[in-house]
């Protein structure tokens, strides 16, 4: 039996890109919450999901155990509130909406244009190229247009989005027609991908002043940026090594020859992300909050359960699960059995991935998916422990 992937490169210096790109996301929710009149922008917090609908919360009520956390994101936010709302005031109405078009119309992850820069990866805005913008978002844009990753191999990014841009040539009103975003959203992402030069041009400026910002006040953090880099190095990288196993990705891992690279995020703490696909190892990482690992104090047992609870809720979930019960599956074999696209398949796939529900591995050219027990297990463990703290009382009126 092949042993865990265990070849990691901790990078230890902040992707100031991705953290701004953070920032703005959160000005955004701000933006559409209703119960924005509560809150200043530096002292609210978007709710336990990332999702525009989510009200708000006070990050002293989140973070209060974190002062110095704290007192960071406050400052930064505080410090970039006069650029945000200057970019957001006239002008940029189209990357406003870029920040409100999720996967499959699911608001519990980062939208569109927060998800670009959570796939860029660069520490120093004088390493955002046009061009390497323009790759990311021609990547990320296919997906929400529905067009998915195949069972193909791809030499590397670029050969992967020239293929999937024949696709959009060939079948673009059908794809057009089947978005599941209402109209305005829907057009906005369209023209995005011709107007990217024009977005890319408008963005700079401000990512200019929020990596600015950002950087000044790292130093405020620089304590618990350590002790996070010391706690993921501990018993040669074991948090890491659980998650990957958790996932189930370690068979897609082990074919890599370099190490993994592990990326900290500092605006959203409790991240854990992970990339990799079968075609583009290059183009693999790991992200993890700084405050990924600790336990959420303030938020209880069945809270946490309930993203899981909700992946296992979806009929379509429960039909793939069926399958592969039978035996593992590869990814057209599942869409012709159930009758959806690759792209929706993929969706669905994802997260039953990153609950640890199923795993893949590759065989040829293809990857094929399988059931694994660590989430559900974790269900069902989790759920006694809940079960033993109930303190049980007899209530029957007596007569």
């Amino acid at each position: 039996m092949k042993e865990n992937f265990n070849k990691f490169k901790l990078m230890k210096k902040p992707l100031l890109v991705n953290e701004a790109g953070l920032v703005i996301y959160y000005y955004t929710n701000w933006l559409a919450a209703s119960n924005k009149s509560q809150y200043s922008f530096d002292a609210s917090y978007p709710g336990f999901t990332f999702s525009k609908d989510w009200l708000l919360m006070s990050i002293e009520d989140v973070f209060g155990f974190e002062k110095a956390y704290v007192d960071f994101v406050k400052k930064v936010k505080a410090e970039s509130f006069p650029y945000l709302e200057e970019f957001f005031s006239e002008d940029n109405s189209d990357i406003l909406n870029l920040f409100y078009i999720f996967t499959e119309n699911d608001e519990n992850y980062l939208p569109f244009f927060a998800g670009i820069f959570q796939n860029l990866n660069i520490f120093d805005l004088e390493y955002l190229t046009y061009e390497r913008f323009k790759e990311v978002y021609d990547f990320c844009f296919l997906k929400y247009m529905g067009i998915e990753i195949s069972d193909e191999n791809h030499k590397d990014l670029k050969s992967l989005i020239d293929s999937k841009k024949k696709i959009l040539q060939k079948d673009f009103p059908h794809l057009l027609s089947k978005l599941p975003y209402r109209d305005e959203l829907s057009m906005d992402l369209v023209r995005s991908f011709t107007n990217t030069r024009s977005i890319y041009d408008r963005v700079f400026p401000l990512l200019d002043k929020l990596c600015e910002i950002i950087k000044k006040n790292i130093p405020l953090i620089e304590d618990d940026l350590n002790k996070h880099f010391d706690h993921l190095e501990e018993n040669n990288f074991k948090l890491l090594r659980d998650l990957a196993d958790q996932v189930g990705i370690n068979p897609l891992l082990n074919k890599m020859k370099s190490p993994l690279n592990v990326y900290t995020l500092i605006i959203a703490p409790n991240m854990k992300m992970i990339q990799y696909m079968s075609e583009d190892m290059d183009f693999a990482f790991i992200k993890f909050g700084i405050f990924a690992d600790k336990e959420k104090k303030n938020v209880g047992k069945l809270k946490l359960l309930s993203q899981y609870l909700k992946v296992l809720g979806d009929p379509t979930r429960i039909d793939i699960l069926d399958l592969l019960m039978e035996k593992s599956y590869y990814s057209k074999e599942l869409s012709d059995k159930l009758f959806i696209t690759p792209a929706t398949l993929s969706y669905h796939l994802s997260q039953l991935h990153v609950c640890g529900f199923v795993g893949a591995y590759i065989e040829g050219r293809r990857t094929y998916y399988y059931l694994r027990k660590p989430g559900f297990k974790k269900i069902i463990d989790d759920l006694n422990d809940f079960c033993k703290n109930i303190r049980e009382e007899n209530h029957d009126s007596k007569e």
